[in-house]
């Protein structure tokens, strides 16, 4: 799959193949989890990390780490849903120094079945930290009801970009249920709003309250479970590393 993805990116890149390729792309079939989205409608097959460890450091500098330069903070085998038309991405940065990052999001239009670009973010001042990063947009406006997929790429070497780290990951805007909505406005507790997020499989909603309270320890457990999905998928050594970076990492919140 890391193959292909290296192969699919370098497609991006031209606006013919965006088209054709998040197209095929969307309409793979993959299994959903437990308590996910309804199998009828699958989202497409996204690892959520760079391939392989290889980042924009050399070797000596990254000490061996057999952690993926790029990982997203989302589940690969469903969508993260949200409610939010201004959502927050998260993902996280393995690589110690600054380097040159690249944001795009791109909706999928089923009536054409060809993807859009709506947003892209490749300005000299959106750089990497190592820990995790908290993306705010603050535009466009998403529409619910809209499936969109969202790439984060670290640009090492600008004259060689098939070696930069890049993840795809999958979203899609939903209306939120009056229930929640009622149950929502009757409490500003964090744990409180963040459990009822979570329990109506919101999971970009969720995680924007845990990382936006790393210190309240009411919300440690939540937070672990949500990062236990994000390395599911990957091997036990890898996954178990990558839980604890992820668990202890600083996380700095960038707008747009």
């Amino acid at each position: 799959m890391a193959q292909i993805l290296q192969f699919l990116h370098k497609w991006l890149r031209s606006s013919v193949a965006i088209h054709v390729t998040l197209s095929l792309l969307l309409l793979m079939p993959t299994v959903a989890l437990a308590g996910g989205n309804n199998s009828d409608d699958p989202p497409p097959k996204t690892t959520g990390t760079s391939g392989g460890s290889r980042g924009c450091e050399t070797q000596t500098e990254t000490s061996l780490s057999s952690i993926p330069a790029l990982i997203l903070l989302a589940p690969t085998q469903r969508y993260g849903q949200t409610v939010e038309t201004r959502p927050t991405f998260a993902w996280f940065v393995r690589d110690s120094g600054s380097w040159q990052m690249e944001f795009r999001l791109y909706e999928y239009d089923p009536d054409t079945q060809q993807p859009k670009l709506v947003k892209e973010i490749k300005d000299e001042n959106f750089k990497s930290s190592p820990g995790i990063m908290m993306l705010s947009l603050s535009s466009p406006e998403l529409s619910v009801g809209k499936k969109y997929l969202w790439q984060v790429e670290l640009v090492c070497d600008a004259n060689r970009p098939s070696g930069n780290p890049f993840a795809t990951g999958a979203m899609s805007v939903v209306s939120i249920p009056p229930d929640l909505k009622t149950k929502l406005s009757q409490t500003n507790d964090l744990i409180s709003r963040a459990t009822l997020y979570a329990q109506a499989d919101l999971w970009h909603d969720t995680l924007k309250i845990v990382l936006a309270a790393p210190d309240e320890p009411r919300l440690r457990e939540l937070k672990t479970s949500l990062l236990e999905q994000v390395v599911a998928g990957a091997e036990t050594a890898v996954r178990e590393q990558a839980k604890v970076e992820l668990t202890n990492s600083a996380i700095h919140q960038l707008q747009r």
